[in-house]
């Protein structure tokens, strides 16, 4: 399919403003030991007047940013960065809902009052509020942004480098009922076009581990074009899935063949390829030279030493009748026994396609992304958006080092 380059709308006082991403990153995490261990992705961004700085894990599979409360006194809060409200001169307790005039589902009136938000694992239970949030450099402010205060976090947090989250999903999967930090980036006109790029490292042990691009994308990341896949619900950022493919599977090279699932969500806050259990069968199934235990696990045959012997897992995305091929190589869907981050290729590798969803979902979280540069791209007149994907640059070198 030829290649189609992702339109980039301007205005004449929007900005481009990047943040880096980091996993491994001990000065910014008040446990060092606890960088080791973490998988997510984490940068940076202020908060309240003057601003006090934070992390945050930007997350396409949340809509909420929130952070926690110097009156959380649980162990996940008290090892992490904490916010005084009364340290802000700009705080507010209640967050204006209703301001993002050209964004598809934008909450009208006044957010307040309690919330509670429960995670695949953790929860957190906190008050709504807005500040002024500063992010990027160089840094873009946005007023009266509405948050999430944190009164409770469960322990699951204590293990995560991040102190809070940092959503970038669709106004509609918001819990806090507020309008998301780049939605109303967008809507202030802000950015030089409505839009996001996303830039995980392939390598895990890498540090940075990557960047996020308000109002463009990072070029140096990527080489051609972009290739555009419709969204086709705006609340994760969602698309077409159209079909499977295992290149030199146990059928021959590039065996298609269908998945329970129509559509699946771009998840950076996702540390795995969670499918149904359907299509985690069907796909390693086809796979030679790995075997499931019984603890339901897939293991590499013959260890981390052989994950180059196995062929690549792909997705094709986009409409049923023009979707375009996406692949992941295995140094990717495969991790160590003995950590993601840790580089350490000497043991038991396992597959990170698990089973974790319904039949009619899969959701592609950070393996997938560390394949493909994704540029994420809404349009604030026929609120269309659109996912852009590119190789980075860097993948032929990780795969190479295999």
């Amino acid at each position: 399919m030829a290649a189609i380059a992702l339109a980039l709308a301007s205005n004449t006082y929007g900005a481009v403003t990047s943040v880096e991403l980091h996993r491994k990153n001990a000065k910014l995490d008040h446990v060092a030991t606890r960088s080791d261990r973490n998988v997510v992705y984490y940068g940076v961004f202020n908060l309240g007047t003057p601003g006090h700085e934070f992390t945050g894990c930007f997350d396409t599979g949340s809509s909420d940013t929130w952070v926690p409360s110097v009156t959380c006194l649980g162990p996940s809060c008290l090892t992490h960065d904490r916010f005084n409200q009364l340290d802000s001169s700009s705080f507010r307790m209640t967050a204006t809902t209703g301001r993002a005039r050209h964004v598809d589902n934008s909450f009208g009136g006044t957010a307040f009052g309690p919330f509670s938000i429960t995670y695949g694992t953790g929860q957190v239970v906190g008050t709504v509020a807005s500040d002024t949030l500063s992010v990027g450099s160089p840094p873009i402010t946005v007023n009266n942004q509405g948050f999430g205060l944190v009164f409770h976090a469960s322990t699951d947090f204590l293990g995560v480098s991040c102190d809070g989250l940092f959503g970038l999903g669709f106004p509609s999967l918001s819990n806090l009922k507020t309008v998301p930090v780049f939605f109303n980036m967008i809507d202030s006109g802000f950015l030089d076009a409505p839009m996001f790029g996303m830039y995980l490292n392939p390598f895990p042990t890498a540090e940075p581990a990557g960047e996020i691009m308000f109002g463009g994308v990072n070029r140096t990341f990527f080489a051609g074009d972009l290739f555009e896949v419709p969204v086709v619900v705006k609340s994760y950022w969602v698309v077409g899935l159209a079909g499977l493919q295992v290149a030199g599977g146990t059928a021959g090279a590039g065996e298609q063949f269908p998945s329970s699932a129509k559509q699946v969500i771009l998840d950076s806050g996702t540390s795995a390829l969670l499918v149904s259990k359907t299509d985690a069968d069907s796909i390693h199934k086809r796979i030679p030279g790995i075997t499931k235990t019984l603890a339901g696990l897939w293991m590499v045959d013959g260890g981390c030493a052989n994950v180059h012997k196995l062929p690549s897992v792909g997705f094709n995305l986009g409409t049923a009748d023009a979707p375009k091929y996406f692949d992941i190589p295995p140094i990717l869907w495969t991790k160590p026994i003995a950590g993601e981050t840790t580089g350490d290729m000497s043991g038991d590798c396992i597959s990170l396609i698990f089973p974790g969803t319904s039949d009619a979902e899969m959701i592609l979280g950070a393996p997938f992304l560390r394949a493909w540069y994704t540029a994420y791209h809404y349009d604030p007149i026929t609120k269309a958006a659109k996912v852009g994907l590119a190789k980075p640059l860097t993948l032929d070198a990780l795969i190479a080092s295999t």
